[in-house]
């Protein structure tokens, strides 16, 4: 059976596991935030056509909320609109009683992730594989921003949350950039409300900070931060305390990456720091200018080739795990195509390679995945369909329609014995059963 958004059954309005969200099976769950879970699903076709998705879920108690309803609506619509080969596709939405977004499933981890598993090595992350990972990143971003209306008119969207979590890099060795949830665009329905600072503090550009206009140029400086800390491996921004971070945005010294590391490419600390400029205007305009700047460096090992090396060799065994607990995971029967989602996007080729993870992102508190295994004994939730529900209801229509007709019998029989002798009787009254 299938779980239909807007036909839920209340029991399941709550943070277990559903069997399945229209037409995917839900595999297992991956994390879960404040706001969203995302879960891996399947969608199956004819002729043994199947296909992976990451499916991200807005907790049931939001659904309620205008704003934040309009917000996920507007992050899918905006997310459809962009076909890229480095922006995590959209697929579909559900606006049913649940909330949720089918996207692309990337078989990854996020930067983030990456940098956190060097440290604990007690290494950094190699200059070629951090540049590869910023350059996709970037032209990612500048499709983003070079996105247009039906009329050809420049939709002005910037990301605003750029950020080691939202962006995923594959062991196809393509990264990708995800989570438009915050994304200003001149077409877009939600507006940020004046004084409202929208993004991670330690990842704002400083006229973001300051709730000035906003600009593309403000991800061109999240990503310039993004690119000192994978070479570092240490924060740049962040301190104690949201006030002590915007601080240190606005008005700490930003030091050159080969003060802190030796051995770094010449020239790459050039194009950090021309990235970092406080000064909107001395930075580089776009996010393209910004890639060919890291392309024109030609460092070793800047192709996909060595990031896809370097995640199956560190991530081997977590890709193993992941790949093993989808493939045990059970399987729910599906709903008949169509139920419950919205199609934004032409769907994909046939794949006959699957692929494995979502990261979450800001909109689910910056969690990340794989924290262990789905309690399987979430998948066991009961549900009623919509076949057993019409069911019942023609049951429940065919005795009353039977009723009704019984009293009208019984009211004729007895206005027509009231009116004397000479009337002739009236006839017995007759009643069809529902059928059981």
């Amino acid at each position: 059976m299938s779980f239909r958004g807007e036909n839920a059954a209340p029991s399941l309005m709550t943070t277990a596991m559903p069997p399945a969200l229209g037409d995917y099976s839900v595999l297992l769950k991956l994390a879960s935030g404040g706001m969203a879970t995302v879960y891996v699903g399947r969608r199956r076709g004819v002729r043994g056509f199947e296909r992976l998705v990451a499916i991200k879920c807005c907790h049931p108690h939001l659904r309620d909320d205008e704003e934040f309803s309009s917000m996920f609506l507007d992050e899918a619509r905006l997310a459809a609109s962009i076909r890229h080969p480095n922006v995590v596709g959209t697929l579909d939405v559900s606006d049913g009683e649940l909330l949720y977004l089918v996207m692309e499933y990337v078989e990854g981890f996020s930067l983030g992730n990456l940098v956190r598993q060097a440290s604990k090595a007690n290494k950094r992350l190699s200059p070629g594989l951090v540049v590869r990972v910023l350059i996709d990143t970037l032209t990612g971003l500048h499709a983003a921003h070079e996105l247009r209306d039906a009329d050809g008119e420049l939709l002005n969207l910037v990301h605003r949350d750029v950020s080691p979590q939202n962006i995923l890099v594959g062991v196809d060795g393509t990264s990708r950039i995800t989570d438009f949830g915050i994304a200003f665009a001149s077409a877009r329905s939600t507006v940020t409300q004046e004084g409202r600072i929208k993004g991670k503090f330690s990842y704002l550009a400083p006229e973001q900070a300051k709730s000035q206009a906003i600009t593309r140029r403000m991800d061109i400086f999240s990503a310039g931060t993004v690119l000192w800390e994978a070479l570092v491996g240490r924060a740049l921004f962040r301190r104690q305390d949201d006030a002590a971070t915007i601080g240190a945005v606005l008005n700490e010294p930003i030091p050159r990456p080969s003060s802190l590391v030796a051995g770094l490419p010449a020239g790459l600390d050039d194009v950090v720091m021309k990235a970092l400029e406080r000064e909107p205007d001395a930075r580089y305009q776009t996010a393209a200018d910004f890639a060919d700047a890291l392309e024109a460096l030609k460092v070793d090992g800047a192709n996909a080739r060595t990031v896809s090396s370097y995640m199956q060799a560190v991530f081997k065994k977590e890709l193993a795990e992941r790949r093993d607990r989808i493939k045990k995971a059970p399987e729910q029967s599906l709903a008949p195509p169509g139920s419950g989602t919205r199609s934004l996007a032409a769907p994909a080729e046939p794949i006959s390679e699957v692929s494995s993870e979502l990261v979450p992102s800001a909109t689910m508190n910056s969690l990340e995945p794989g924290a262990g295994p789905t309690d399987p004994s979430g998948a066991s939730a009961t549900l009623v369909s919509r076949s057993a529900e019409d069911i019942e209801h023609r049951r429940v229509r065919g005795i009353l329609a039977a009723a009704m007709l019984l009293l009208v019998g019984s009211a004729l029989g007895l206005l027509l014995a009231r009116s004397g002798p000479e009337a002739p009787a009236a006839p017995a009254p007759s009643a069809t059963q529902p059928a059981k």
